[in-house]
């Protein structure tokens, strides 16, 4: 407003030409206040978008407190699995040294391209069952009563081999599903030494070694094979 207080310093300014300046003035105050209240909008507005995505990102965390949520970058308790083996695991030394590093490395590696898979076999009592308990113990925050822990044995879920087909389909939705929730799924095979014939087949697309299966990429995911077979009587069953 420089050029306001020269014309008027100078007293040479008409009565309409003060009137002209006068509109130019207002006008230009008004042009400031629109601006500065579309900018006062633009912040509020911002403020409002970061209040509200940390709102939703306290919400998040709050809700994983009373509500099991799946974590990407949650790992196997390694130590609390090693003392757990040690303690409560008698003789199979080279079987939980074994179980130690695959979960270990499976658990550590960013974007496996294959889930992790194991085979537990022997006779009754030497501590299959309980062992695969002791990794989803220390797999997830709730452990063994985790919703991500799904159990299958196939004596009370697949006990009608005129169902196979059935099975099959509803077995590979299962999978899918879970895993498309939560890539970091445990899925535990009871009884594999009854499970019907062929029904392993339905399983088996799931643990190749692949990038993506129909969008869902599996490499996460851990699955446990019980039984009371050595292994070539087992794949002689299938």
């Amino acid at each position: 407003y420089s050029f306001l207080l020269q014309y008027c310093a100078l007293g040479s300014v008409s009565q309409a030409g003060m009137e002209l300046i006068a509109v130019a003035v207002v006008g230009s105050l008004l042009a400031i206040t629109v601006a500065a209240q579309e900018l006062f909008s633009s912040i509020l507005l911002l403020g409002g978008v970061s209040a509200l995505c940390g709102g939703l990102l306290s919400y998040s965390g709050l809700l994983c407190r009373f509500y099991e949520c799946c974590r990407d970058n949650e790992t196997v308790n390694l130590t609390g699995l090693q003392h757990d083996l040690q303690q409560n695991v008698y003789g199979q030394h080279l079987a939980t040294s074994m179980i130690l590093k695959a979960l270990k490395a499976h658990t550590q590696t960013k974007h496996p391209n294959k889930p992790l898979v194991m085979s537990f076999h022997g006779w009754t009592g030497n501590g299959k069952t309980f062992i695969s308990q002791i990794i989803a113990k220390n797999l997830y925050a709730q452990g063994v009563q985790s919703r991500f822990l799904h159990q299958f044995d196939a004596t009370l879920h697949f006990s009608h081999a005129v169902h196979l087909p059935l099975y099959k389909e509803q077995l590979q939705n299962w999978i899918q599903g879970n895993i498309s929730i939560c890539p970091s799924s445990l899925f535990i095979f009871a009884e594999m030494d009854h499970m019907p014939h062929g029904l392993i087949d339905a399983v088996a697309p799931f643990l190749q070694h692949q990038k993506a299966l129909k969008g869902v990429s599996y490499g996460k995911a851990i699955f446990i094979f019980i039984s009371f077979l050595t292994p070539e009587a087992t794949l002689a069953v299938d």
